[in-house]
């Protein structure tokens, strides 16, 4: 009987540990929600930022410059997914993770820092394409190592926990981003308040990180591989393993940041040249909307796990795809009630599909490293496939006049995603 109780008290002491917020759970949290703060903050500044960086152009081609520098993802996350997917196998994730917070430091800092066009013509520019390049190179190992890192040591249940907190501590970072954003627009001149955000970012940073390093926890394991030379070979062989996943995982990733990316990055400025709803309302409804999001999350984190995460996910994509055309062709001179109803639907939609969109994605691979199959993947999805869904929908639009345009690329994406979906239950 001593050893039966003494077999439960250790397995509950277990059970509690795994479930507890430790210091380096908090860190990652902390973590994911500045890198998203960042990340947001220059999709929302964009239309402030242009003219700074851009001045000899028009609107729209200046819009067009700005959301292409997210383009750089498409190589940058990449890249950085495939040096992150080398080292996890290799190096001390705590080491790893503690220089991925000094780099997005770093890269935080030197944002706030950069010269405008005024100041000295193209190198700003320059200095703004190194900045968000080397920033999404950080923010790929952060979204390879700590969100699948959050869940080590969980069961099912506390796996949807866990991811539920962290896609709950996303929409945290892009709240604030948004609301900050909202504030800067009114400020004059915004030739220096813009630095702000940017500068004390770098700094918060700075202290997660100290935070990191100076907690302990069994989770994290601290003494793997040390002093091991990386293998090309061994990488290419892991991402061979899960190579059927790769790509399914690529497409769900890449539609779960357009639904993000449209109604928060592109509709905010988009409405107002179709509509007679100015920029400021906008963004003031577009942090309501991000806290919208915030209470959705924990709705959908205590309903969803009645459900398999992949059919919430054909469901919200299916809706997307079935609706985005006629929503987008009633915006032209819509009222401020239909916009704000198209909005909701397509972050509610969103919501649905992100809330678990790590479970899914863990649950498709079977490879002896799953950090660098769903890592590699993920990195691949939302830099070459989600990151540049702004910059699309703006040439699109910009080319062809009409709404349409850009409603059609996204429920192309949307049945896209439908059928991979699909695809991916039948295995």
């Amino acid at each position: 009987m001593r050893f039966s109780r003494e077999k439960v008290w250790v397995s509950v002491t277990a059970e509690k540990s795994a479930m507890s917020l430790t210091k380096q759970r908090q860190s990652i949290i902390i973590a994911n929600a500045v890198i998203h703060f960042d990340n947001a903050l220059y999709g929302y500044m964009v239309p402030m930022l242009a003219p700074l960086f851009f001045p000899e152009k028009e609107t729209t081609l200046q819009l067009i410059l700005g959301y292409s520098i997210l383009i750089t993802a498409c190589i940058a996350k990449p890249l950085g997914g495939f040096l992150f997917c080398l080292f996890t196998a290799y190096v001390a994730e705590k080491r790893l993770l503690c220089y991925i917070l000094l780099g997005a430091s770093i890269c935080q800092l030197f944002m706030g820092c950069l010269p405008i066009y005024s100041a000295l013509p193209w190198w700003g520019s320059l200095g703004l394409l190194v900045a968000r390049f080397c920033m999404e190179i950080c923010a790929a190992g952060e979204y390879h190592i700590a969100r699948l890192y959050l869940m080590q040591q969980t069961d099912c249940r506390q796996a949807k926990l866990f991811s539920a907190r962290y896609e709950r501590a996303t929409m945290v970072g892009i709240t604030f981003a948004s609301l900050v954003a909202t504030v800067l627009i009114g400020r004059n001149p915004i030739l220096f308040y813009w630095r702000l955000p940017f500068i004390i970012a770098g700094l918060i940073t700075l202290l997660n990180l100290i935070f990191f390093r100076w907690g302990h926890s069994s989770f994290l394991q601290l003494d793997r591989g040390m002093g091991v030379r990386p293998s090309f070979a061994s990488l290419w062989e892991q991402l061979w393993q899960g190579r059927n996943a790769i790509i399914p995982i690529a497409v769900v990733m890449g539609f779960g940041y357009l639904t993000y990316a449209v109604p928060f990055l592109f509709m905010p400025k988009f409405i107002p040249m179709i509509a007679t709803i100015p920029y400021v309302h906008m963004m003031q409804h577009t942090t309501l909307f991000m806290l919208v999001d915030i209470v959705l999350l924990g709705w959908v984190g205590v309903v969803g796990p009645k459900f398999t995460p992949r059919l919430l996910m054909l469901g919200a994509s299916s809706m997307v795809a079935l609706s985005i055309i006629p929503i987008f062709m009633g915006l032209q001179e819509a009222s401020m009630g239909f916009v704000i109803f198209a909005r909701f639907w397509l972050v509610a939609w969103g919501v649905i599909f992100s809330c678990f969109i790590t479970v899914w994605c863990k649950e498709q691979t079977h490879s002896t490293n799953p950090y660098c199959v769903v890592g590699f993947a993920t990195v691949l999805g939302t830099g070459l496939l989600g990151k540049p869904t702004a910059a699309i929908c703006w040439v699109l639009y910009r080319t062809y006049g009409s709404p349409f345009a850009p409603a059609c690329y996204i429920a192309l994406f949307a049945s896209i995603t439908v059928v991979t979906l699909v695809k991916t239950g039948k295995k």
